[in-house]
């Protein structure tokens, strides 16, 4: 089989009205940056008549979600396996748009996805979605606070949104339709600590309540 050979599924060009032009098979293939390695040949449809008005490609939104997006990465604070009951959990992730480079019936094309919502289910059963990427502390843009001790993991599901220029036209034009990613953050004890007040440090009383020898922990 051959990329852009319309017999090669043992069929001619199809019958198109007047007007119209056969349009061959359809194959994409597609890099995330313009040094990269392209991937396999993919077979998007077997042919069809269009008009006038295609002679440029259409990225369509099926296209737009075959393409390899990167999804952005998850931050949390306090940044380490544990956070706190009933005080703020901080999340925030980067909202840069991100370019990348496919080819459509032999045409090379650039993609722009944009970041746009933010859905983050906190695995207590609740979630938040926002356009707002949010901002590591002191900010509190997205936050949550658990309820109740537990084990959790932090998911952060991305809705993107596009637009594409065929090489040679400089027009951009919208991708009709998003594509989604997902990221799962590592699991975090939820835990509920209790203040004390003490008479010195650790380093001095390390058998002071909290400290590392203490039988309270």
């Amino acid at each position: 089989m051959t990329p852009g050979d319309p017999t090669c599924f043992g069929f001619g060009a199809p019958v198109c009205e007047e007007g119209e032009t056969p349009r061959a098979p359809r194959w994409t293939r597609s890099r995330v940056l313009p040094s990269g390695a392209w991937s396999e040949w993919s077979l998007q449809d077997y042919g069809a008549c269009v008009g006038p008005d295609a002679a440029v490609p259409v990225l369509t939104a099926e296209d737009f979600r075959r393409l390899p997006l990167p999804a952005p990465t998850l931050h949390v604070q306090p940044d380490g396996d544990w956070v706190l009951v009933n005080v703020e959990t901080i999340v925030y992730t980067d909202p840069s748009p991100v370019t990348l480079t496919t080819d459509l019936l032999g045409h090379e094309v650039t993609v722009e996805a944009t970041p746009r919502e933010f859905t983050y289910d906190w695995g207590d059963g609740h979630s938040t979605t926002t356009r707002d990427a949010g901002r590591p502390y002191p900010a509190l843009d997205v936050v949550h606070r658990y309820e109740q001790p537990g084990r959790v993991a932090i998911t952060l599901t991305t809705q993107w949104t596009g637009r594409y220029r065929v090489a040679g036209d400089a027009q951009w034009r919208d991708v009709t339709g998003t594509a989604q990613t997902s990221v799962t953050g590592p699991a975090l004890d939820v835990e509920e600590r209790t203040s004390r007040l003490v008479s010195g440090t650790c380093r001095q009383q390390p058998d002071a309540p909290g400290c590392a020898g203490s039988a309270t922990g």
